[in-house]
């Protein structure tokens, strides 16, 4: 009978979704970080073949770009900016390989530059299966791994700079009026590098009827804690957060300040 293909982007998922294989081969670092020229240009990743059986796999790389929201759409392919050897592996069980990735790009840059290389498992082709002797249905599943690792191409004294573009009320939503009133907090990164939002805390700040910050009733909220947060925001890049307006934080506008 026709295998059937399993497909699952995490290899996390995989090993909790899937007792009946294991992850087929690993791939390490998940993010690396090179220099537009010179030795700092070029790293190599590790592939490893843990399973009892042959692996193949391809490497492509592409644009890595996020939408407001900070959700991930498809790149174009970075071909022409890199170089990656050897980009189709066949990895025996036990087997360890070192890719090159060597950035070939224009230098230099004025900002940094994202990228995400997938290194994508593909099907080798299997004898065909005997039939059952009992009758029954056998089941042949075979579990495909992709992985993804984030290239960053930073050129020297680049840094992030996020700030606060505007800060909006949002009321409660008709459909789920249980959420309550929100505040629509677009942040902006006006830098040359990317900044891990994770590692910043919000302060709403309420403000009088003049306008003055009541910076006694502040309210400080670590960014980790955001409902559906995605934690990077690239250089120049805007993102749009969606956070719950803090209990007891009196009515009227506020201001939000970024601190580390």
């Amino acid at each position: 009978m026709r295998p059937w293909l399993l497909s699952i982007h995490f290899a996390a998922a995989i090993a909790a979704a899937s007792p009946l294989q294991a992850i087929a081969y690993t791939m390490t670092p998940s993010q690396v970080t090179l220099l537009p020229s010179g030795g700092g240009a070029s790293t190599f990743l590790r592939l490893e073949n843990k399973e009892a059986r042959p692996a193949a796999v391809e490497i492509t790389v592409q644009e890595h770009r996020k939408d407001l929201d900070g959700k991930t759409l498809q790149g174009a392919p970075a071909d022409e900016d890199f170089i990656v050897y050897p980009a189709q592996i066949v990895m025996l069980p036990g087997d360890e390989v070192a890719v090159q990735v060597r950035w070939i790009g224009a230098a230099p840059l004025a900002a940094e530059r994202a990228y995400t290389l997938v290194a994508r498992e593909v099907p080798i082709p299997r004898p065909a299966q005997e039939p059952d002797p009992a009758g029954g249905v056998r089941l042949d599943i075979r579990v495909q791994v992709n992985y993804e690792a984030r290239i960053y191409v930073t050129p020297a004294g680049a840094k992030p700079r996020v700030v606060v573009e505007s800060v909006a009320e949002r009321s409660a939503d008709s459909t789920s009026p249980a959420a309550g009133p929100q505040l629509e907090i677009i942040l902006a990164n006006e830098g040359t590098a990317h900044q891990a939002l994770t590692d910043l805390t919000l302060r709403v700040v309420p403000l009088d009827p003049a306008g003055v910050p009541l910076r006694q009733q502040a309210v400080s909220i670590p960014a980790r804690e955001v409902p559906a947060m995605r934690p990077h925001l690239l250089a120049g890049q805007r993102r749009r957060l969606l956070v719950p307006r803090p209990a007891g934080l009196p009515a009227g506008p506020v201001q939000v300040l970024l601190s580390p």
